[in-house]
């Protein structure tokens, strides 16, 4: 990725009421904090898996502290390839404060090392070295949290100490095995999270009572089946499980409840459940961008709220500003919001930070298909169908700006190849759903719905795709959205 400074449109961080606040010649918020990855200084370099552990561990250590914004792992991730002076990171970040150290584990002992900087003054504030066994590694993050709250003027509420305080597992194995189960997650391949979901096992049967190891093995699931890699029929069923056995054992954690959520709406149908799980996973976690960008991707906009859609995507952009997916589907949502123009310039600057990223670029063409600028919006498409391997969504965003431009045969061909692939692999109905609706043809576009809503399938939160403009007025397609718990 190249460029972040182009995504200042939608990544100012979010300000701060409190008066006493203090804010650098910068005018950077020192409450904003932005942890680095750690260096890793173990003899083993494979060991690298256990220093972002301890950073993504940290950064969810201090987002429990809410009147402190953490800045997500995958915005801080990219420094690890692409170190940067503090200033530059913090300008990037709009960050006012920086938390950085190192890991050293050799044997049965963990050094860490660990430095706060106020980035606007190039001020340490406070350092600390710890020489520890690997089970106190919990303690340790609590007390660099605390001293991250001392310094920034926060005062700790019980409840907050007492999360601060709480030791997930006492099983020094069962920790190395998340650890690396979250390295595996983080790769997003398909091979990726079946390993993770091996690891995640292998801790809950060092510790059973490992609540955030089941939380893991819920959110790969419900990955999984998002990203069309499993049928719902298999995905939810074992997220549901998860999920639940999570919050059986923590009900304080802020992944379960967010693993939760998808479960009960696209499950149970239970939308007004859904909802209750994703706040109720803010509240304990205001800093935790994916359960602001799920809240809104996943619930907001199927119920077409969308002034609250967009104010959460921005949120979740704000904690992560350099998610490309947050920021790629700030752009849909724009969209399907009707703000085309406000999505087609949000979606461009996503491509001049990343030009190869495919799944942009589809939207920005379907984006330019929907405001008559076939041409343009056709050639991005066919750009990123190469890119993207023929995804079956990119074929359908292609249907649909063939029959823009009047090529009713060639989307006659996108129909048959989807179908021949849904005859040897798994394919969502609202893919193949999606493409009959743009020939307008409404019977198999709704024969096709009718197995997605057999399915349970999540993609029936894209029926406000302008893909399906044309099911909108037919009484089937509010009969539809009532089958699934939405009015």
């Amino acid at each position: 990725m190249s460029g972040p400074g182009e995504l200042k449109g939608w990544i100012n961080g979010p300000s701060r009421p409190e008066e006493d606040v203090k804010k650098g010649s910068q005018g950077l918020d020192r409450r904003r904090v932005a942890v680095l990855p750690f260096s890793n200084m173990s003899p083993d370099p494979n060991d690298e898996y256990f220093a972002d552990g301890i950073t993504e561990e940290l950064i969810a250590t201090i987002s429990k502290i809410r009147e402190v914004s953490v800045v997500s792992r995958t915005s801080m991730m990219q420094y690890r390839k692409n170190p940067k002076p503090i200033r530059d990171v913090a300008e990037e970040l709009q960050a006012g404060t920086i938390l950085e150290g190192s890991v050293a584990k050799a044997g049965n002992k963990v050094r860490v090392t660990v430095q706060l900087v106020d980035a606007a003054q190039d001020k340490h504030e406070w350092a600390e070295s710890y020489d520890r066994g690997p089970e106190d590694i919990f303690a340790i993050q609590s007390d660099i949290s605390h001293n991250v709250a001392e310094v920034l003027k926060v005062r700790l509420l019980a409840n907050e100490k007492q999360r601060l305080a709480t030791v997930p597992t006492r099983n020094i194995e069962a920790y190395m095995l998340f650890l690396k189960a979250r390295s595996l997650v983080n790769q997003r391949t398909l091979d990726g999270f079946y390993r993770a979901i091996g690891c995640f096992e292998e801790a809950v049967k060092h510790d059973p009572g490992y609540a955030a190891a089941y939380a893991g093995l819920s959110g790969c699931y419900g990955l999984l089946e998002g990203w069309s890699l499993m049928r719902p029929q298999v995905a939810w069923p074992k997220a549901l499980e998860y999920a639940a056995k999570a919050l059986e054992l923590d009900d304080t954690l802020a992944e379960a409840h967010t693993s939760m959520a998808p479960c009960l709406a696209h499950m149970k149908r239970d939308w007004k459940g859904s909802e209750r799980e994703y706040r109720h996973a803010l509240e304990l976690n205001p800093s935790y961008a994916n359960a602001h960008y799920w809240y809104a991707y996943e619930l907001l906009t199927a119920e077409r709220r969308w002034d609250e859609a967009i104010r959460e995507m921005g949120e979740a952009g704000k904690l992560d500003p350099f998610s490309l997916i947050i920021a790629a589907n700030t752009g849909r949502v724009l969209l399907w919001a009707g703000r085309r123009e406000d999505a087609i310039r949000q979606l461009q600057r996503v491509l001049k930070v990343n030009p190869e990223y495919w799944f942009a670029r589809a939207e920005l063409g379907t984006a330019l298909v929907s405001t008559s600028s076939i041409e343009e919006g056709t050639a991005e498409i066919e750009k990123a169908l190469g890119r993207s391997h023929d995804n079956v969504w990119v074929r359908a965003a292609l249907a649909y700006a063939c029959m823009a431009a009047d090529r009713k045969d060639d989307v006659e061909v996108v129909v048959q190849q989807l179908r021949r692939v849904a005859s040897e692999t798994y394919v969502p109905g609202t893919v193949i759903a999606a493409v009959y609706a743009v020939l307008g043809e409404k019977n198999p576009a709704f024969e096709w719905l009718e197995r997605a809503v057999e399915d349970h399938s999540s993609t029936l939160t894209l029926l406000s795709m302008p893909l399906f403009d044309s099911l909108r007025a037919d009484p089937r397609y509010k009969k539809l959205r009532e089958r699934i718990g939405l009015s």
